[in-house]
């Protein structure tokens, strides 16, 4: 693990080099278009990502040190091991991912890590696994503020999440892994099988982490809000940086085909609306497909983000990688052979994305598509009816697969 750290470091360092003197280079070229620039990323990171992300943040740490992924893990271990080879609390982390978005995961798989209950390998994986975008930006700001047809987010949302759990299965059976385990999920799996019964074993290890924990109400909350805050703000920072980097290089190379490319690499919110925006003059199906790779891919400013957060940690990002690459093949072929068939069975569902005059310089995202604060409260109490039904469902599904295993 020091090797491959110390073999990352060059490289790293002339990648954070590189940036910030691209960032100054841009601020220096268009210093006005810069700041109108960070000001569209700070409208994307306030009335997007910040309600979005924040409360499911913060219950994450909560619930993770009062030992409810442990408990969840105690229960779920052999269902994930066999399908994904990942720990238990796996179904934690992931319905978590798959509802409040990037880089909501990683965080937990960290703070899973730094308790000692999956190693580096396993939380690297949590991290690639459970990646998803939100659904705020899936279903209200793509499919309602930039396409106008909302059912179509929700398809795009289908989509999306068959695409991730696709490349999660796919990385576990080509790239397996061989490190092994001795962290108290894999522990659980033996003592699963014999006669202690299993919510027994799942209410002893929750106990057991709240003890390890120790920390009181108060302080426990006060620690997720710092935590919390401080994962949004190194959000936000990288958002503003990639708007100014993007809005500059556009000026000095407006080409639109350019532009659509550039944006989905390196920003997602950008990048969806370059494609889907009246600047866009793809091929209904082309474009819908390119969407779905970009979100799948999420951008190297997500990539960032999450690498920000495990590096620290010592939690290597291959597997991230890799998982994000799958994800974008997977989504893209998926969007690609439903569209036919949907546009055929659900001839009102499916947006014609048709090309409109170019959008002005500078109006890479309109602030008229982004929801306001009562859309989002109405969004963020859907996500967490959604998180409680996706981590119940998933309980159920692996319990009962565990009583068909033992028949």
């Amino acid at each position: 693990m020091n090797f491959r750290r110390l073999a990352a470091s060059p490289l790293s360092t002339l990648l954070t080099g590189f940036l910030a003197v691209l960032v100054v280079i841009c601020v220096v070229y268009a210093p006005g278009e810069a700041f109108k620039a960070s000001g569209e990323g700070l409208a994307i990171w306030w009335r997007i990502v910040f309600p979005a992300l924040l409360p499911f943040v913060v219950l994450s740490q909560m619930l993770l040190a009062a030992g409810f992924a442990h408990g969840l893990g105690a229960l779920l271990d052999p269902f994930t091991r066999r399908i994904l080879g990942l720990p238990g609390s796996f179904g934690w982390v992931l319905p978590l991912g798959m509802t409040a978005g990037f880089p909501a995961a990683a965080e937990a798989a960290v703070t899973l890590y730094k308790q000692g209950k999956v190693t580096a390998s396993e939380a690297e994986r949590l991290a690639a696994a459970a990646h998803f975008c939100s659904p705020m930006l899936i279903v209200v700001v793509i499919g309602a503020g930039f396409v106008g047809r909302p059912d179509f987010g929700l398809l795009l949302l289908a989509v999306h999440w068959a695409a991730g759990l696709a490349a999660g299965v796919t990385l576990h059976l080509v790239f397996p892994d061989r490190s092994g385990s001795n962290t108290p999920d894999t522990a659980n799996s033996g003592e699963a099988h014999s006669r202690v019964p299993l919510l027994r074993l799942a209410m002893r290890r929750m106990e057991e982490a709240r003890r390890e924990d120790g920390r009181s109400f108060g302080k426990l909350l006060g620690d997720s809000v710092t935590s919390g805050v401080q994962t949004l703000m190194i959000t936000g920072g990288y958002m503003l940086i990639f708007a100014v980097v993007i809005h500059v290089i556009l000026l000095a190379l407006p080409d639109q085909v350019f532009a659509v490319a550039v944006k989905s690499v390196l920003e997602i919110h950008l990048g969806s609306y370059a494609i889907t925006g009246p600047a866009s003059s793809l091929p209904p199906a082309l474009a819908a497909s390119l969407l779905g790779a970009a979100l799948g891919w999420s951008g190297l400013c997500a990539y960032l983000q999450v690498r920000a957060i495990l590096g620290p940690a010592g939690i290597g990002e291959r597997s991230f990688v890799l998982s994000r690459l799958l994800h974008a093949a997977y989504a893209y072929v998926l969007t690609l052979l439903l569209w036919k068939p949907f546009t055929r069975w659900l001839p009102g569902v499916l947006p014609a994305f048709s090309g409109g005059k170019p959008a002005p310089l500078g109006s890479d995202t309109p602030s008229a598509t982004l929801p306001g604060w009562q859309q989002a409260f109405g969004v963020m109490e859907w996500q967490l009816w959604m998180l409680t039904l996706l981590t119940f469902g998933f309980v159920s599904i692996a319990l009962l697969w565990r009583r068909q295993d033992r028949l």
